[in-house]
């Protein structure tokens, strides 16, 4: 087989499969439980690779027919796949993220689950609007805004912004501390306290 033939149908491969991995991997970068199995990335990157070329088609063969494009054929070509599959990859993050999919599945009754990797997740997610209360190890209790949560297995911290040190009904800010890092560990329960309260600022999640 001539070299450049070879060269040609890798070329033609790498353009058809490359997308989907590059979207599978945005895909994966954004969201809460992201996939570590190496045949799980694989095959996550060919259904990307399914989808992409599903919507880039359509495009480059009306960019063809109406001459869209002041670009060589092969540039536009690529440009067009990687618009797509970086468009892609994040609409799904954010589908999955917000919990579109598995909302509109348990609304059918076909699951109970969400797309959240666990229920602590879950509750901070659809609670973006909540002030918290940490019930610390020792009896310690700390009032604040999360700023961040567990979301990621290698991820185990609570950061608490506007702190407040708990003391029966007396709340004592924690002064000079701008936030507090708290590992999982340390957390014994959470408190989520709507933020129409009186004594609570508004705040946008």
């Amino acid at each position: 087989m001539p070299i450049t033939r070879l060269t040609s149908e890798v070329v033609s491969v790498l353009m058809f499969l490359l997308p989907g991995f590059v979207s599978a991997g945005i895909y994966n970068s954004l969201i809460s439980r992201p996939v570590s199995d190496g045949f799980q990335v694989v095959v996550r990157a060919f259904i990307f690779t399914m989808f992409v070329q599903l919507f880039a088609i359509p495009v480059l063969e009306l960019s063809r027919l109406y001459e869209w494009s002041f670009l060589s054929s092969v540039i536009w070509e690529i440009v067009v796949l990687a618009f797509v599959s970086v468009a892609i990859g994040i609409a799904s993050a954010h589908a999955w993220n917000k919990d579109y999919i598995h909302r509109l599945l348990r609304h059918w009754n076909v699951t109970v689950e969400s797309s959240y990797r666990s229920a602590q997740y879950s509750a901070f997610a659809f609670h973006r609007d909540c002030y918290v209360v940490m019930h610390l190890k020792g009896g310690r209790r700390l009032y604040g805004w999360p700023g961040e949560w567990p979301s990621r297995p290698d991820n185990r911290h609570f950061l608490i912004e506007e702190c407040e040190w708990l003391v029966d009904d007396d709340r004592t800010p924690a002064k000079g501390v701008s936030h507090i890092l708290i590992h999982e560990s340390e957390v014994e329960m959470v408190e989520f306290m709507p933020t129409n309260s009186d004594s609570d600022p508004e705040r946008e999640p």
